[in-house]
């Protein structure tokens, strides 16, 4: 008798039982997928073209996949992440291939740490050491450049300072004229130096 009402009772539950079994596979296939939506990781690879990114995340690599910049529309910025640098990945379609994956970049990490711990400061480093800084605090805008420094401007160009303006070089040349005179040079006339200079330009011999 026992063994009757145990087989009824599972017939009649088979159709829950077989229902719980499938909920249980899809509840473990939605945990899955949200574990992988979003990862940190590292840069593995560059390609050729310069514009995606091959990341390790644990023991698995994605794709190249892309990844984001400040801007991509009118106004474009362009920055290779580095090799070793931290990432967190995105996958957008939840897929296992990584296809649909981009990579968020960005952090600061024990290989790339922070160049300063100035909350007033704006800065960006170079990989050569060339900085651009903003103290905001400050108001101070400093450029150090490791290499050479070229401006070209295709229309007319203007520089205005409210105080001293100070330009110092080993020499300078304006419009590739000839060698200007002031009031250290030595008269071939009168043989003293030049009496008449300009009270706001100055210049070195």
């Amino acid at each position: 008798m026992r063994q009757i009402i145990e087989l009824l009772v599972r017939e009649m539950l088979s159709p829950y039982l077989e229902r719980m079994e499938e909920l249980s596979t899809e509840v473990e296939d939605l945990r899955r997928r949200t574990q992988s939506m979003i990862r940190l990781g590292y840069v593995k690879e560059i390609d050729e073209t310069g514009t995606l990114i091959r990341v390790q995340h644990g023991d698995l690599k994605t794709p190249f996949i892309r990844w984001f910049s400040c801007s991509a529309g009118e106004t474009i910025d362009y920055r290779c992440p580095s090799i070793g640098e931290q990432t967190v990945i995105l996958n957008f379609g939840a897929g296992n291939s990584g296809a649909q994956t981009v990579a968020l970049i960005g952090l600061f990490s024990d290989s790339f740490p922070a160049p300063s711990n100035d909350p007033h400061e704006i800065l960006r480093v170079y990989p050569d050491g060339t900085k651009v800084s903003y103290h905001a605090k400050n108001h101070l805008l400093k450029v150090d450049i490791e290499g050479k420094a070229e401006i070209n401007v295709k229309e007319s160009a203007k520089v205005k300072a409210g105080g001293v303006v100070t330009v110092d070089g080993e020499k300078i040349n304006l419009n590739g004229g000839a060698p200007c005179v002031t009031t250290a040079h030595v008269c071939h006339f009168t043989g003293n130096p030049h009496g008449d200079g300009s009270s706001t330009v100055t210049a070195g011999k």
